[in-house]
């Protein structure tokens, strides 16, 4: 009897001992951290990075002219160091739980290895692993997360949310986020990607709430193309094309739409989406040849030319050859650009043929630069238009007036 007593004691003691949470805050003691800039310190110092973080003004009132975020921003040794410097200047402990995204300088990626200073960022448990990372084109990193946007509250939520965007739809970004980055930056046999963003207009105005009060701003946050790495230290930038090569080359192009001449003047404009992507790797006379094979589904957005299309499917077959000459001359401008003139690996294929060919790489004694070297690409493209929207027929006839 005297032993279940002591075990039912025990037992309530144990519950109400592991009940609640030992460290809960509300959320009113934190400064929630939506953006992060890092940039290099153009003092001489021995603080190397200037690093900024953005947070929303929690006293914002709906009818004053304040601004919606306040910008804290200070030089430290290393990350950490500065946010703490930062933390003597904020009333609230610091919470990156939630960061939508980091922008790092261009001037910065292009002089040192990245993993020199993001560490941090993967060793904090309380620092968010999703965080979108991005470049900044031309001007400091801290710049971008200080220009006011309109339509999204934070600038830093206008970034990841037009980004996304841009990735679901447009074909010529992708996310990139900041453990995607760091994986790719810490494996010696790829090379790492990252999207572009640039102020388009002049900095000063676009930190100011008159910014957002035009119907067409002033100064603007826009996204540009992909930034390319080798040996971790970004080396350039795709094109437009490149960058559309590239999303259908990685297999990460989840929508995106091409234009092909359907007369000697005119476009049609096909959208792209549900694509059958099979990649098959293999050596034949000792070359590393990779053979991708694309099936991709096809909607007719617009066509601008005279030739109706109604029962008439020599009309649609040229627009599908079109397409898919089109997308192999994307995917071409990509591999010659990253493969034949740069040798950045940025799509994996070293790693693959190491992976997938081990026995025939290894009897070959190739290493990474024997692969890139060697590499030849085949294309088996095939585009099938499966709609034509709500209009079978041209809007221009074969006996308009010109």
């Amino acid at each position: 009897m005297m032993k279940k007593i002591f075990n039912s004691i025990v037992f309530i003691i144990i519950i109400f001992t592991l009940s609640g949470c030992f460290n809960y805050k509300e959320i009113n003691d934190y400064a929630i951290v939506s953006g992060i800039s890092i940039d290099a310190n153009k003092e001489k110092s021995v603080n190397k990075y200037k690093v900024g973080i953005q947070i929303m003004n929690a006293k914002k009132d709906e009818e004053s002219d304040s601004s919606l975020i306040t910008f804290y921003e200070a030089s430290g040794k290393t990350i950490y160091d500065a946010l703490e410097k930062i933390m003597l200047d904020s009333p609230k402990e610091l919470y990156l739980g939630h960061n939508e995204v980091v922008v790092i300088s261009e001037e910065l990626l292009k002089k040192e290895n990245p993993l020199n200073y993001l560490d941090y960022f993967m060793r904090d448990p309380g620092s968010e692993k999703d965080s979108a990372v991005m470049v900044s084109k031309e001007k400091d990193a801290s710049s971008i997360l200080k220009v006011i946007t309109p339509l999204e509250t934070l600038p830093s939520k206008n970034l990841r949310s037009t980004l996304s965007v841009a990735d679901n739809f447009s074909g010529i970004l992708t996310v990139v986020t900041i453990d995607e980055f760091i994986s790719d930056l810490s494996n010696s046999k790829t090379e790492a990607i990252i999207p572009s963003v640039k102020i388009k207009g002049k900095i000063n105005n676009g930190e100011k709430m008159d910014n957002i009060k035009e119907s067409n701003p002033n100064t603007k946050l826009t996204f540009d193309t992909l930034g390319y790495f080798k040996n971790n230290k970004l080396k350039g930038y795709l094109t437009t094309n490149e960058s559309v090569g590239y999303n259908f080359l990685a297999n990460v192009a989840k929508e995106t739409y091409v234009n092909v001449k359907c007369d000697s003047k005119n476009y049609a404009t096909l959208r792209l989406a549900n694509s059958n992507f099979k990649e098959n790797l293999y050596y034949e006379n000792n070359n590393p040849i990779v053979n991708i094979k694309t099936k991709i589904d096809a909607d007719l957005l617009e066509y601008n030319c005279k030739s109706d299309f109604l029962n008439n499917d020599k009309v649609i077959k040229k627009l599908e050859i079109k397409a898919k000459n089109r997308i192999n001359t994307l995917m071409n401008k990509t591999i010659d650009k990253l493969y034949v003139k740069e040798k950045a690996d940025v799509l994996k294929y070293a790693e693959k043929f190491y992976s997938k060919k081990y026995k025939e790489t290894k009897k070959l004694g190739y290493k990474n630069k024997d692969i890139l070297n060697k590499i030849s690409f085949k294309f088996n493209t095939n585009v099938q238009i499966k709609s034509t929207e709500l209009s079978i027929k041209s809007v221009r006839k074969e006996n308009s007036y010109e």
